[in-house]
Order: C-alpha cells, then sequence, then structure tokens
C-alpha cells in the first residue's frame, strides 16, 4: 500500500467520526425540523382546501340569499344575510353587510340605511376600495336632504386624486351644490370631471349636461326651483287692494256720483228746461175729467195774470215744479165743466 492510500483512508476515517459525532448531537433536532417542515406543508395545504371548501359553501349561501331578495322575500333574504355577516368570512362578511344595507335603503329606511354603510366606511378592518364605496352609497341617499357642509364632509377623503372614487364624489358633490342654488360651486366641480381625463364616458355626457344647464341658469338668473333672483315683492300689490292703471283717467275727474249721468248718455240741465210732465200710462175712464183738470192747469200756470183761471179749478202752485199737477183734495165734487174752463190767452 502506498503513502498515498494510506493518506486517503485516514481521511476518509476521520471524516465519517466526525460526521458521526455531529449525528449523535444534532440529529434529533435535524429530524424535529424536517417533520415540522413537513407539518407546515400538510397544514398550509389542508388550510387551502378548507378556504376553498368554505368559499364555495358561503358563496352558495350567499347566491341563494341574492335570490330570495330577487323574488322579493325580503325577510328570509335579510335572514340570510345576516347570518353571513356574523360567520362568513371577511369578503363574504362585508357583501353581506352592504346587502342589507341596499335592502333597509329598497325599503325606504333611508336613515337605517345610512348608519349601516357608514359603519362600513369606519370599519378599518375592510378593504379601502370597499370602503369609499360604503360613503359614495350613504352620501347618495343623503343627496336629496343633506346641505353641501355636510355632504362636502362626508366625500372630502375620496376627492383626492388617487381615489378611484373621486369622480363620484365630485359628481355628487356637484348635483348637491346645485339642488341648494351655489351654481359657481356646482360649475367648479363638474369642470373638475370634465378636465380629468379619467372619468368615464357615461359620466362626462352627464357633466356636459349639467354644465350647459348651470350656464342657462347663471344667464337666466333662474334657480334650481325655477324662480328668478330679481325681487319684485315690493313691486305687487297688497292683497286686496286696488290695482294702478296707466291709461284709465284720474278717478277725481269724474262728477260726483249722485249728479253723475248714466255711462255714455248726457243729460241737459235740469234748469234750462222746464219740467215736464212725464208720461203716464192712461187713466181709467172714472177719472178721465181730473186729468183733464190737472193738464189745463198746468198750461195755464204758464199764463199771465190777466188769464188767471177760476179759483174753482186752479190745483196748487208746487205741482208745476213737480213737473206734474195734483188735483185738489175735493176730487171730483170741485171739478169744472168743460164749458167754464178758462180759455187760453190768445181769445182774449
Amino acid at each position: 500500500m502506498s503513502d498515498g492510500d494510506l493518506f486517503r483512508e485516514v481521511d476518509q476515517a476521520v471524516r465519517q467520526e466526525r460526521y458521526r459525532l455531529i449525528w449523535d448531537r444534532f440529529g434529533y433536532y435535524i429530524l424535529a425540523v424536517a417533520a415540522l417542515i413537513v407539518l407546515v406543508v400538510a397544514g398550509y395545504r389542508g388550510w387551502v382546501y378548507w378556504q376553498e371548501k368554505q368559499a364555495k359553501e358561503t358563496g352558495a349561501e350567499f347566491v341563494s340569499a341574492l335570490e330570495l331578495a330577487q323574488a322579493q322575500n325580503t325577510e328570509k333574504a335579510e335572514k340570510a344575510f345576516e347570518k353571513l355577516a356574523e360567520d362568513a368570512p371577511q369578503g363574504y362578511e362585508t357583501l353581506a353587510r352592504f346587502q342589507i344595507a341596499a335592502a333597509e335603503a329598497d325599503a325606504g329606511k333611508t336613515k337605517e340605511a345610512v348608519a349601516k354603510y357608514d359603519a362600513i366606511a369606519e370599519d378599518g378592518s375592510v378593504d379601502p376600495i370597499l370602503r369609499g364605496n360604503a360613503i359614495v352609497q350613504a352620501a347618495t341617499l343623503r343627496l336629496p336632504e343633506a346641505d353641501y357642509a355636510e355632504m362636502e364632509r362626508r366625500l372630502e377623503p375620496l376627492i383626492n386624486e388617487n381615489s378611484p372614487w373621486r369622480y363620484s364624489a365630485h359628481d355628487l358633490l356637484g348635483l348637491s351644490a346645485y339642488r341648494t342654488g351655489d351654481m359657481e360651486t356646482a360649475q367648479d366641480h363638474f369642470n373638475t370631471l370634465l378636465a380629468d381625463s379619467g372619468t368615464p364616458a357615461n359620466m362626462r355626457e352627464q357633466t356636459t349636461v349639467m354644465l350647459a344647464v348651470i350656464s342657462g341658469a347663471l344667464s337666466t338668473g333662474e334657480t334650481p326651483g325655477g324662480t328668478k333672483d330679481s325681487p319684485a315683492p315690493q313691486d305687487a300689490p297688497a292683497e286686496g287692494a286696488a290695482a294702478p292703471t296707466t291709461d284709465a283717467p284720474a278717478a277725481e275727474t269724474s262728477p260726483a256720483e249722485d249728479s253723475a249721468p248714466s255711462a255714455g248718455t248726457p243729460e241737459p240741465d235740469a234748469a234750462a228746461q222746464p219740467a215736464e210732465t212725464p208720461a203716464a200710462a192712461e187713466p181709467p175712464a172714472a177719472e178721465s175729467g181730473t186729468a183733464d183738470d190737472a193738464s189745463s192747469a198746468t198750461d195755464n200756470s204758464s199764463l199771465s195774470d190777466d188769464a188767471a183761471p177760476s179759483t174753482e179749478s186752479a190745483p196748487s202752485t208746487g205741482a208745476s215744479d213737480n213737473g206734474a199737477a195734483a188735483p185738489s183734495g175735493d176730487g171730483a165734487e170741485t171739478q169744472p165743466s168743460p164749458e167754464e174752463e178758462t180759455p187760453p190767452a190768445g181769445s182774449n
């Protein structure tokens, strides 16, 4: 045996002894680590399998709850979503909470729905994207009643350039400002949307329409309610007061009510014409003598003094002023015969 072979055998023996000593010292630890690795891998694979199985079962329950909701079976659907919100994994639990809030909103329970959306938005364990969605949903429900300050407080976290919900936030803020009559603020929000290249096409079309509406409102001074901003209360007459006219003559130019003639028919002056006996219905035959005497007395009242009528047939002097001659109180007993009547002045 050569010296080289001898040295190799000695070297191998030394190595084997060294390996044996290492194994004797650390062999159990090495086996434990190996077993632990195997267990970890097996456990992970088992956990993944269980998660997938749970996800499938939860997904089936979620779909079943959605079908109940679509079938208008609200009570059972709400119970199914509440069960999912309590027991389901994180993703389905959050989706179930969204569905419960949406069901509340559909049922007209806006206040309860907003409270549920706010709870999702404030939950730090929920994905930020879903939290932003909850903020938008709550703000949408509050839009018809909330003022601009509340809407701005709700949507302020979403209007930064990095938020995927900034388009909806600007749109809601613009609508809120328009609803409250702040046209300039609404115009600013819609202009921001129009200038953003990432604005969706349908929202861009809606923004263009809103800007046109706002421009028209600013030019005419009309508010969303359809009224103009120009003040006019002082121009309107008070209730019950006579409306002024511009083309009618002043009231004081018309004659007094007791002396005014009928409209459109001027009457002659009473002092310029003698009183005339008004036309009357023909008296009955029994009183014809009295009527003739009255007519004769009226004619004789205008004659000269030297042709005065007889005392027996003269009526009272006030009859000529009233336009008709009244017979004396004796009636037919004092009336003269036709032969005794005083002849006219021309006969003398």
